[in-house]
């Protein structure tokens, strides 16, 4: 079947022993198959020869047909005649007819607009609105419905009359619901004359896709640093990158690449991270690796050196490296979530009411009612696009680069139901453009209003406002302080959107255990330089601690203090940010998250 966009996927095949192909060909025989259920779309059959099982020369004829079914134009097959007695059945309210102690009745029907005696041989024929009366002097009868879908909920009446020997005569009427096994038709339960109800009802549906906000990031690749080495006993070499700006209200991550042209073997590199302060190149950070990323760069000027010793022959080293800038108060939509659902059974008022198992569902396009085929039908909305399929299913995917003044609005869709007998109703489904990072109020009473600010965005800017002006009084060497609840820790920020704790405690034995649940997205901890603090901690610790935005926890201190780690560790490489050097220490279970632990700081 074709997939619209030039490809084609496959619908069924034969497998060895069992499939339509795999039996054509062989010796001269023949079989054939059916396949039930295409839906709209086109279709393309490919044959192809097994020569492992036919010999050469072999060939094959396949011949198709194809039947279409319409899914709006249906044919009516009548059902089997009703018989019955119009004396001795029971009437409407389940009493048979009376025919009184004047001797044998018989049946009178209007015939050319006369009251006559029906035949009490042949019948007597009466054609009716839907179908065709056979009745008989002694009230048997025999009614033979047209088969007309229209006529479906609608009621033939026939009137009759009892007369007896003693001329003695009453009347009544017949009756004939055209019922369906394919139509749910409501019947009057007290007037047997009114037609049936045939409901179809479709409910407004209600969807949410989720949109995550982050922070812009960008990638920039700067220019390689390149610089030629030494030859054999000359001494080492060191290259100088062009400078790096990391501007105020952004943090960055260096990745470098280091290579080597003119010799096999990368010679033994080291690669400094500097950041200019207080008119000189001071070292941040060092590796020796091949392939590395400098992280926790704040605003300010940097530049990457290399340093490498003499070899054999001419030969220079590459050092490529990729700038990531995160914009701490810039963001965009990040991570979507699909809105799914069906359009038949979720809504917001009950599932709808279909009235027929032939019901149709459509949806409008550009105006135009289609129905869904093999691969659904898209709908291209204000902020995404839908798709709905045949049994009702949808998916909403929201358009890529969606604006951050998209969330909160919604998208509307309108889908019908028609029934074989031609009873038609609309309804509409809202997709609303959602987020967990935004406190949005939803009217559910009016599903296609937008969203407004819920109260908890009023009061995170009253927060922020708070701690801004509570900054003011705070010592200035503490930047903006408040303490942690219930915790000799201070929070603190240097104005980088990283945040450090302090400790401001005498001595103590701290378990990090314990802050859980008190602070979350910590980058430091600063255990000072007055007391002797013994810190304990594992993997899970540092994992809540530093929360999903960040992937290392640093310890400063010095030797008064000690960190006990539980579990499996392991110490690496030393590196220099800031101008203080750590210790890198990693976990086999994790290694994607770091401990920076500042040389002199016992690790136990």
């Amino acid at each position: 079947m074709s997939d619209g966009a030039g490809g084609w996927l496959p619908v069924q095949q034969g497998s060895n022993g069992s499939g339509l192909l795999d039996l054509l060909g062989l010796f001269g025989q023949s079989s054939s198959a059916k396949i039930d259920g295409l839906e709209a779309g086109q279709y393309r059959f490919t044959l192809k020869l097994d020569p492992n099982l036919v010999s050469i020369g072999a060939g094959a004829t396949a011949k198709l047909s194809v039947t279409n079914d319409s899914l709006t134009e249906f044919t009516g097959v009548a059902g089997a005649d009703v018989i019955g007695n119009v004396i001795t059945d029971p009437g409407f309210e389940g009493k048979p007819d009376e025919p009184g102690t004047g001797g044998p009745v018989t049946v009178q029907v209007e015939v050319n607009g006369e009251f006559v005696d029906a035949s009490a041989t042949t019948g007597t024929v009466l054609e009716g609105q839907y179908g065709q009366l056979t009745i008989f002097a002694n009230g048997d009868y025999k009614y033979t419905p047209n088969g007309d879908i229209a006529s479906i909920g609608k009621v033939d009446a026939f009137e009759y009359h009892l007369v007896n020997g003693a001329g003695g005569s009453a009347s009544a009427t017949l009756y004939v619901r055209i019922d369906s096994p394919s139509v749910d038709v409501t019947w009057n339960a007290t007037d047997p004359s009114a037609p049936g109800v045939i409901n179809t009802v479709a409910n407004d549906d209600l969807g949410s896709a989720q949109i995550d906000i982050v922070n812009l990031v960008t990638q920039a690749d700067l220019a390689i640093l390149s610089y030629n080495l030494p030859l054999l006993g000359l001494g080492n070499v060191t290259g100088n990158g062009a400078s790096i700006e990391v501007a105020t209200g952004t943090t960055a991550e260096l990745a470098i690449n280091v290579s080597v042209t003119g010799i096999s073997v990368l010679p033994a590199t080291t690669v400094n991270l500097q950041k200019f302060i207080g008119n000189e190149w001071v070292t941040q950070q060092t590796t020796t690796l091949t392939n590395y990323t400098f992280k926790g760069l704040d605003a300010g000027t940097y530049r990457v050196t290399g340093t490498t010793g003499s070899v054999l022959s001419l030969s220079a080293i590459h050092i490529a490296q990729k700038l990531t800038t995160t914009f701490l108060t810039e963001f965009v939509t990040g991570e979507m979530t699909n809105a799914t659902g069906n359009l038949l059974s979720d809504s917001l008022s009950g599932p709808d009411v279909l009235g027929s198992p032939l019901t149709v569902l459509s949806v409008l396009v550009n105006g135009v009612y289609v129905i869904p085929g093999q691969t659904g039908t898209k709908i291209d909305g204000d902020h995404g696009t839908l798709t709905v399929f045949a049994d009702g299913q949808y998916v909403y995917t929201p358009h890529a680069g969606l604006a951050l003044d998209e969330i909160g609005q919604v998208d509307k869709f309108t889908y019908k139901l028609t029934t074989p007998t031609g009873q038609q109703d609309t309804a509409d489904l809202y997709v609303r453009i959602d987020s967990p990072d935004r406190d949005l109020v939803w009217d559910d009473a009016n599903p296609g209003v937008p969203a407004t600010d819920g109260a908890g965005v009023a009061a995170a800017s009253s927060v922020v406002d708070a701690v801004a002006d509570d900054g003011a009084n705070v010592d200035g060497d503490h930047h903006d302080a408040v303490v942690a609840d219930d915790t000799d820790f201070t929070h603190v920020d240097a104005g980088t959107g990283a945040e450090g704790l302090l400790w401001e405690g005498g001595d103590a034995a701290i378990n990090l255990t314990d802050l859980i649940g008190n602070v979350s997205g910590v980058h430091s901890i600063d255990l000072n330089d007055v007391s002797a603090v013994d810190l304990t901690l594992s993997l899970e610790d540092l994992v809540s601690i530093t929360g999903p935005e960040s992937d290392r926890l640093m310890i400063q201190g010095d030797d008064q203090d000690s960190v006990h780690l539980t579990g499996d560790w392991s110490a690496g490489v030393t590196q220099v940010e800031n101008g203080l050097e750590y210790v890198i220490y990693t976990s086999p279970e994790d290694e994607t998250h770091q401990l920076w632990v500042q040389s002199g700081i016992s690790v136990v």
